[in-house]
């Protein structure tokens, strides 16, 4: 399998070729889930038209704030999640509502999810409450999207805020870091160097006074 990889066309290879190659080697379990996603701006809309308090949150995190509401109002059948979609460099924050959850192994026949009639009521819901660009996905979970679960649970991270930080910002607190440590260096050099001259004194202290007490003897 890893020599069909190698023959590909390099600019064709993806990570997930990979995921695929490796994936029969693993007895690791995968979910395919199936479910509907909205643009991160659309979500903001349908959230205050739900009374979700998502401004603690950047994009990709705005899915505390809906899992706490879908579990208040108990439609625990949907799980909120986010991510840049597609997976490219060109993926936009977008925002999943996943209604259906398949476990397979390798070896197993991959699930097909179509979409069914209780997904379709969730996409009803959505549009009814203004969510537009509404589209259905299929995927395998290379995500994590269902580490916590297939279903929506609490999170009590609303005082969390998620800043951006520029280049600018990373590079003087990375370089502050390397400040910190340079300087708690040389203070623990200063220290060993303290205590070695403590010894040494101390030592030569000993073996003067034993040559002292030899020659008076």
């Amino acid at each position: 399998m890893l020599g069909v990889l190698y023959a590909r066309n390099a600019s064709s290879f993806s990570v997930s070729d990979l995921r695929e190659a490796v994936l029969p080697m693993t007895i690791m379990p995968v979910w395919t889930l199936g479910g509907y996603h909205i643009p991160a701006s659309v979500a903001r809309e349908l959230n205050k038209v739900l009374g979700i308090d998502d401004s603690p949150y950047e994009d990709l995190r705005m899915y505390w704030a809906v899992n706490n509401w879908l579990v208040d109002n108990n439609k625990l059948h949907i799980l909120c999640r986010c991510h840049e979609w597609p997976p490219t460099r060109d993926g936009k924050p977008r925002v999943f509502f996943f209604t259906q959850f398949h476990e397979w192994y390798a070896g197993w026949k991959r699930p097909e999810v179509p979409e069914r009639e209780e997904d379709l009521a969730v996409k009803m819901w959505l549009e009814e409450n203004g969510a537009t660009d509404v589209q259905w996905v299929t995927l395998n979970d290379y995500y994590g999207f269902t580490r916590g679960g297939t279903r929506p649970w609490k999170c009590d991270r609303a005082q969390i805020v998620i800043k951006t930080i520029s280049i600018e910002g990373y590079l003087e607190t990375s370089r502050a870091r390397r400040e910190e440590r340079k300087e708690s260096m040389e203070a623990w050099k200063l220290a060993q160097a303290a205590k070695e001259q403590e010894v040494f004194a101390k030592y030569y202290a000993e073996r003067e006074k034993k040559m002292g007490a030899g020659s008076s003897s």
